[in-house]
């Protein structure tokens, strides 16, 4: 993980080197403001600063209209990243005590993988899918965020995509839509079961530990982050994912409290 420690909420910018192959490429990303979750107790210097570091954010890559000179505007694609880091992070009924706590399930401790396996957290221009990771040997590994993650998911969703990119920093690829019984959405996202879907190893991947993360979100989030609002988009998002994003049908959907529910 990167140490890099900068002061974004009123200071100057410095001149920081690019670390990541990606940049905020020259467009001028703004969309209607969004909710924030808690938001005001946590964007203040020291959690910028957390988030910053932990991830290894840097200018290039959250410049040139992407909030870099204002990460708490909720309209800007930086405000959005930090908003649904908070998701990640707090969402749990108990929260994590420290970034090396694995304990409990996925909710509890999804924002610590995060942490773990992203080494950079960039942002881009490109439309063409929700985020892309690099994790090959021998290549400067990142995860980018792109447009349609700023502006056509909400915070949940967000959250969960950064979730779903981390697993793929940890050498997960997706191993769903093979050419034998593809998934419904015909996605290259789509993994081949809801507890297989890695080409490199074993276990659940990537759509795997987002539908998890999802479904967990939808049973216990605290009453901060889990108003009804927020576990109903969980729940609509982790059944779609059920539904279309599994070269195996799971078979169920889940209800508002998180039961399951058969579908087949």
């Amino acid at each position: 993980m990167k140490s890099t420690t900068f002061a974004v909420i009123g200071a100057a910018a410095l001149a920081l080197s690019p670390i990541g192959s990606t940049v905020a490429a020259a467009c001028t990303p703004s969309g209607p403001f969004e909710a924030g979750v808690n938001f005001g107790s946590w964007c203040q210097q020291g959690w910028i600063n957390f988030y910053w570091s932990q991830h290894g954010m840097y200018q290039e890559a959250w410049d040139e209209g992407f909030g870099y000179h204002d990460p708490c505007n909720l309209s800007l694609p930086l405000g959005r990243t930090f908003n649904a880091l908070q998701v990640l992070n707090y969402a749990a009924p108990v929260d994590a005590t420290s970034t090396g706590d694995f304990s409990g399930n996925i909710l509890r401790w999804g924002g610590n993988f995060a942490i773990r396996e992203i080494d950079e957290l960039t942002a881009s221009c490109s439309t063409a899918s929700r985020a892309y990771t690099v994790y090959a040997p021998f290549v400067n590994h990142y995860t980018e965020l792109r447009l349609p993650a700023f502006y056509n998911e909400n915070v949940v969703q967000r959250a969960a995509t950064i979730l779903h990119e981390a697993r793929h920093a940890d050498y997960c690829g997706h191993n769903g839509n093979d050419g034998f019984n593809p998934c419904p959405s015909g996605s290259d996202s789509c993994d081949e079961s809801f507890d297989n879907g890695c080409w490199e190893s074993t276990g659940r991947g990537a759509t795997g530990y987002q539908a998890l993360w999802l479904w967990w979100f939808t049973v216990e989030a605290d009453a901060t982050h889990g108003t009804t609002v927020m576990k109903d988009m969980a729940r609509i998002e982790a059944n779609r994912i059920f539904n279309t994003m599994f070269d195996e049908n799971p078979c169920f959907n889940i209800t508002g409290t998180g039961q399951i529910v058969g579908t087949c």
